[in-house]
């Protein structure tokens, strides 16, 4: 019996869409870590770093989203962050974490991260807002949580990056 191998691996691009400098580094995604972030792998959220925040930011909020069959889907919805948090990699799928961090339902309609599983482009948005919290429970919508980061961005980074088999 002959066994294929497939191995899935994560590109980097540097596209950074941001405001004066504020960006966001993932270093759990990249060709040295294939399948840790990945529905093959583990399913461990990556670790997301924040660089540069805006001085007037008073939280943060990310959405990872996946636009690999031609729709976007959020694998990953979080809010609340304080502005100098990092998130660790394999975050809990909880809606609640520590220092008041709150997760939302993603586009499968859990709480925490679903890794993708199609090779493909997926992008991470990490907002800057002037408020210390959306005001949303644990757990919220993407439509919820999108229409309060509309209302309260300061700055936006953006990271683009491509999974590869």
């Amino acid at each position: 019996m002959i066994r294929k191998h497939v191995v899935m691996m994560w590109g980097v691009l540097g596209l950074a869409l941001a405001q004066g400098g504020f960006r966001l580094e993932l270093p759990g995604l990249s060709p040295q870590a294939p399948l840790r972030s990945v529905c093959e792998g583990r399913n461990v959220s990556p670790a997301v770093v924040p660089l540069e925040v805006p001085a007037r930011t008073q939280s943060l909020a990310l959405i990872f989203w996946d636009s690999a069959k031609g729709a976007l889907i959020a694998r990953w919805l979080v809010y609340d962050i304080p502005p100098a948090a990092r998130l660790s990699p394999g975050l809990p799928r909880a809606a609640l974490l520590t220092h008041g961090i709150k997760q939302g339902q993603n586009g499968l309609g859990r709480l925490g991260y679903d890794a993708p599983c199609q090779p493909g482009m997926y992008q991470v948005d990490l907002y800057a807002l002037d408020v210390p919290s959306l005001g949303l429970p644990p757990g919220a919508t993407l439509h919820e949580v999108k229409a309060a980061i509309q209302r309260h961005r300061l700055a936006e980074a953006i990271r683009k990056v491509s999974l590869e088999r």
